[in-house]
């Protein structure tokens, strides 16, 4: 089963991580990760989740990242492969 790294590493242009918005501004920033349904699980969808916030909190350091709930095929909507991330980043001080 490939892990959460290898998803971020292998999706990081297409899921939007290589594109982040700049400036000193609050930021909403949606990454977009194909997982195939039947690796779906929340704890994989958490872990990706977790090294996606790291790499943010990495690009915008010293300012704090939040995430909302990760929305998918396994907690949402049942629609397919993907799953959406969504974080908050607050503006620089």
């Amino acid at each position: 089963m490939k892990g959460a790294e290898a998803y971020v590493n292998d999706q990081w242009h297409s899921c939007g991580l290589a594109d982040l918005p700049q400036g000193p501004g609050a930021h909403a920033v949606k990454l977009h990760f194909i997982v195939p349904r039947d690796a779906q699980m929340p704890g994989l969808i958490n872990h990706i989740n977790e090294v996606a916030l790291r790499h943010l909190s990495e690009f915008y350091e010293g300012r704090t990242v939040t995430h909302k709930p990760a929305a998918g095929s396994v907690v949402g909507d049942g629609s397919g492969d993907g799953i959406d991330l969504e974080f908050d980043v607050a503006p620089a001080s």
